[in-house]
């Protein structure tokens, strides 16, 4: 029996976060018939309180003696968390959306980086806006809270990079009440030959500016490029799940529009077990078990945790968003997907990127040496 840890993150923003993480990962476990695991959970909240973290790892290692922790943490705790691991002979692995960028020093002992790869989905929608026929001035919108992680940098310096100015950054406010896009509207009525507008929104914010923006007749010559979770659909605070959007373009890591069979089978068995659409957190849970799985029978026939993370670099995994892999540095990679939605949220997939890590590295070569933001909660866990 093998015993795995799970540190499970909470969210005002998305009250389902943790459960639908679970899920996720559960119903995977049970679709593929490994019932040899026995689950230790603890709640870590918004990733903010070092210590607490810390002690939840501790009395995983030590009182359970589990064998895996898969913690929805931010990357830079592992830096701290990692001589835990080293010492127990354990792994560790990260789990988040990818919002921030890669950690800048070296590999880090007993620890895999899994994400969603937020930046770099955001990296290459930057590059392809500034690329695409129209004006090189363009609009960076987004809101106080999305606004705090290095996805606004990605998207906006590969923007810029590429030939493109940024000319007028708009940041909304992060309560409802309070949600005026007057300023942003202004602007636009001002200089109406500016068309290009990158977007950063999730949750409740996502919903009021693609509600505020449709609204105004000043929308209809946008060209919008968006963030990921600009394609979520997750309901919220809202009664429908289906936003209606404007026409919108991203690279995202996967939307349920994705046509293999390994995204059919996690679709009909996520909603025949639980009776709800997958989302982004479904999926992720049900990604980090198949990584988990193939991780432990690695790991039955190695003499050490760091041996069975090398050969699992080896190893390339079938995912609902596509084969994933591990990097030399510690991450897990898989393909983008570039996509179009209209209307009630609408998604059609146009192409796709198999291999990104050329494209990581690109990215990883303008990361800025100086601090971009003193946000330190894990990416919508607010």
């Amino acid at each position: 029996m093998f015993k795995i840890g799970i540190l499970l993150p909470g969210s005002t923003l998305y009250p389902s976060i943790g459960i639908d993480f679970l899920q996720g990962i559960k119903s995977c476990f049970k679709f593929y018939n490994f019932s040899k695991v026995d689950f230790q959970i603890e709640t870590v909240g918004f990733g903010l309180k070092d210590d607490e973290l810390y002690a939840a790892v501790e009395k995983l290692l030590l009182v359970y003696d589990v064998d895996i922790v898969l913690a929805y943490i931010g990357d830079h705790h592992a830096e701290r968390l990692a001589p835990l691991f080293t010492a127990a002979g354990k792994l560790l692995i990260v789990t988040n959306a990818g919002a921030n960028y890669p950690l800048q020093f070296g590999k880090i002992s007993h620890t895999i980086f899994h994400s969603l790869n937020d930046c770099l989905c955001t990296f290459l929608t930057g590059k392809y806006a500034a690329r695409i026929e129209g004006e090189s001035e363009g609009i960076m919108a987004t809101s106080f809270f999305d606004a705090g992680y290095s996805h606004t940098h990605a998207i906006a310096n590969a923007f810029m990079t590429e030939g493109g100015r940024i000319i007028h950054n708009y940041v909304s406010h992060y309560r409802k009440e309070e949600f005026n896009l007057d300023p942003l509207l202004g602007f636009i009525k001002q200089n109406q030959q500016v068309n290009k507008l990158l977007a950063i929104y999730s949750g409740d914010m996502a919903r009021l500016f693609y509600e505020k923006m449709l609204e105004s007749e000043l929308n209809k010559n946008l060209q919008w490029y968006v963030s990921p979770m600009m394609f979520d659909r997750t309901a919220g605070d809202f009664e429908e799940a289906e936003p209606f959007v404007p026409n919108i373009r991203g690279y995202v890591s996967w939307v349920p529009e994705l046509a293999n069979e390994a995204n059919k089978v996690f679709l009909e068995f996520y909603k025949k077990e639980y009776d709800k659409n997958a989302n982004f957190f479904s999926l992720q849970g049900w990604e980090s078990c198949l990584l988990i799985m193939r991780y432990l029978q690695i790991r039955q026939g190695t003499v050490s945790t760091e041996n069975a993370i090398n050969n699992l670099k080896l190893e390339r995994i079938n995912t609902p968003r596509g084969i994933i892999q591990l990097t030399e540095k510690g991450y897990i990679l898989g393909p983008v997907h570039f996509a179009e939605a209209s209307g009630k949220m609408n998604v059609i997939v146009k192409e796709s990127i198999i291999e990104t890590e050329p494209l990581w590295e690109e990215m990883c070569a303008q990361i800025p040496e100086e601090v971009i933001s003193g946000w330190q909660n894990t990416y919508l866990c607010i």
